[in-house]
């Protein structure tokens, strides 16, 4: 019979912070795949632009904006980090069986890449930012830009649902069996410490100037994971398999590499760099 996971201080911490840098880093690799893509469409159009560290300033007058082009530059990020995240929860479902601890960096790439998505097009629908300004050159009537809105808001309350049942299963890699024991403990390590700390991270990675859309993420984020946390609490009790199984030790690699990134990301572009195609 397998020796049952010890609920001790040192295993709550090991998982909480195996499961932060994961959702640090997954948050960031989704706002710079973004970004990215975003300075590729630009060079499309040969604009000359500033990139910093959270956002990109164009050095252009405004009568040089075209229809093509603002559909271009803000749209084609937003899709391809919705395909993103698609391909990310197919990938962790090949994984759902394995004891792999890292595999949770898939369900957070989803959660992360669905938040940014769905919220640009309700909050950036809303504030006319980022996906905003495509609408907003498509000169919608108020009625289109709400039902807009509204996809984007159910599309929010879905992710919430789809990644339920992933989290869930996430709790194989540590434990033989989730129950009413195990529970709380396993959902405040692996979700509600790293939404914490994460938040905490990600708002002072951008101050002294938040971009928009960031200042309502992790609001949006946080409601979607207390809609995640109360389905995972209504699911039965579930057995995994008999392997004994055992928390281990801190990520040290994904953990560092993750700080690395940080660093390098505001240390690189916190004064920003000129590109003139």
């Amino acid at each position: 019979m397998p020796v049952k996971t010890k609920l001790s201080r040192r295993n709550f911490w090991v998982i909480a912070i195996n499961s932060t840098s994961t959702f640090v880093l997954a948050y960031l690799f989704v706002f710079y795949l973004n970004l990215f893509v975003k300075v590729l469409m630009i060079g499309v159009f040969d604009y000359p632009i500033v990139v910093t560290y959270d956002t990109v300033y164009f050095l252009i007058r405004d009568y040089e904006w075209t229809h093509d082009s603002v559909s271009l530059i803000y749209s084609a990020g937003p899709i391809l980090v919705f395909i993103f995240g698609i391909l990310s929860l197919m990938a962790y479902n090949g994984f759902v069986d394995e004891d792999g601890r890292m595999k949770i960096i898939f369900i957070w790439f989803s959660l992360h890449a669905f938040n940014f998505v769905f919220s640009s097009l309700s909050i950036g629908n809303i504030f006319t930012h980022e996906l905003g300004h495509v609408f907003n050159w498509m000169y919608l009537q108020d009625t289109s830009k709400m039902l807009i809105a509204l996809v984007g808001f159910f599309g929010l309350i879905l992710s919430a649902f789809i990644v339920t049942r992933p989290l869930f299963l996430s709790a194989n890699a540590y434990f033989n069996k989730l129950n009413d024991r195990n529970m709380p403990f396993f959902i405040t390590a692996q979700v509600i410490v790293p939404y914490i700390i994460g938040s905490v991270i990600g708002v002072l990675f951008f101050l002294p100037t938040i971009p928009v859309q960031e200042q309502y993420s992790w609001f949006v984020m946080g409601v979607l994971l207390i809609i995640v946390l109360v389905k995972m609490n209504s699911m039965e009790s579930h057995e995994f398999d008999d392997e004994q199984k055992k928390v281990g030790n801190i990520s040290w690699s994904v953990l560092v590499f993750t700080v690395l990134f940080i660093l390098a990301i505001r240390i690189g572009l916190n004064e920003g760099i000129s590109i003139d195609w």
